[in-house]
């Protein structure tokens, strides 16, 4: 997994390289990756189709071996066989969706982490710039780096300092060094060395008049709960307005209803399904709200681009099954 994460980070670097811009380059580097697998997808579907076809014919089966569990499986391949169909066929682009789904969750947060680092480092070696001049904006998000959302600073904040690892901090440092960005690199030698650089160094520069007015929560609005265990504020300089988490799940909502539509399921496979459903839901939700936008961007253009190839999938098996019927009308083979 490691060295698919590498992979897809070098070549969204690679990309950006070309674009000079972050926010397209994700959404360009989406649709690509979604185009390679599109083959996949839509033999995927056709197997789903088929298996939806024969599912009469499966339950037919079930009920009359199901007293004899070795007969009804004999029956059941020699059903598969006849019909062309397989069971697994459509497992493995769902793997690779789930595969490449996580793979860019690590290594956005991987390079969400070097950005923040970039950014609060040359801040606090240069507290005369803009920091606006510092952050990857895209239309109403501040900071492609940070969470879309009102509930998150648009500039790092301690806590998202404190998730980076210390080998982070020292590469960044030392690219900024070579440049001439800051005066010398970071050299720390484990966690613990972080940490009392975040309390020593980042922690009152933070609380400091420069940077303290970029962190801070809407008077009466910085200490908010629900029901005293999730604690959050809304800040005066907020990063979003939480869009990309909210369509994210509406979008997950969409995907899943066109991919179920036209597909007939075990009543025994069912549940689970709809389990899976709001498992996603709350993925989607979870991780698009606390985490960077970049992923969240990804992630909601992913559904879209799902959505749209769903709709065309389903235009053409509608198109093959009327040329299928009309050549059965008039006696072709």
């Amino acid at each position: 997994m490691s060295f698919l994460n590498s992979l897809l980070l070098t070549l969204i670097k690679a990309l950006h390289t070309l674009i000079n811009n972050y926010a397209l380059t994700i959404i360009v580097f989406t649709i690509l990756i979604k185009l390679v697998v599109m083959p996949l997808n839509l033999k995927s579907r056709r197997s789903t189709m088929r298996m939806s076809s024969v599912q009469p014919k499966m339950q037919a089966l079930q009920e009359k071996y199901k007293d004899d569990q070795e007969k009804l499986n004999q029956k059941m391949q020699e059903l598969y066989r006849k019909e062309g169909v397989n069971p697994l066929g459509g497992c493995l682009p769902m793997i690779i969706s789930m595969v490449i789904l996580f793979a860019m969750f690590y290594a956005l947060r991987t390079f969400a982490n070097e950005q923040l680092v970039t950014q609060f480092l040359t801040f606090y070696h240069h507290p005369e710039m803009d920091p606006s001049t510092l952050t990857d904006s895209f239309l109403w998000i501040r900071n492609l780096w940070m969470p879309d959302s009102p509930f998150a600073t648009y500039l790092p904040d301690v806590a998202s300092l404190q998730l980076v690892e210390y080998d982070v901090w020292n590469n960044v440092s030392a690219k900024l060094a070579a440049a001439g960005t800051i005066p010398e690199a970071l050299f720390f030698a484990d966690r613990n060395a972080v940490s009392a650089y975040i309390t020593d160094v980042v922690t009152p520069f933070i609380a400091s008049d420069v940077y303290a007015p970029y962190v801070a929560p809407v008077a009466g609005l910085g200490n908010l709960s629900i029901l005293g265990i999730i604690r959050f504020s809304i800040y005066q300089e907020g990063n979003g307005w939480f869009v990309l988490p909210l369509l994210s799940m509406a979008t997950q909502v969409l995907m899943q209803k066109l991919t179920m539509q036209n597909t007939t399921m075990d009543p025994s496979q069912a549940g689970s399904q709809k389990m899976m459903i709001y498992v996603m839901l709350f993925m989607s939700l979870y991780f698009c709200a606390s985490y960077n936008s970049a992923f969240a961007l990804y992630w909601v253009v992913s559904n879209i681009y799902a959505i749209v190839e769903q709709l065309c999938f389903n235009r053409y098996f509608a198109q093959q099954d009327r040329k299928a019927a009309k050549a059965e009308e008039v006696g072709i083979s």
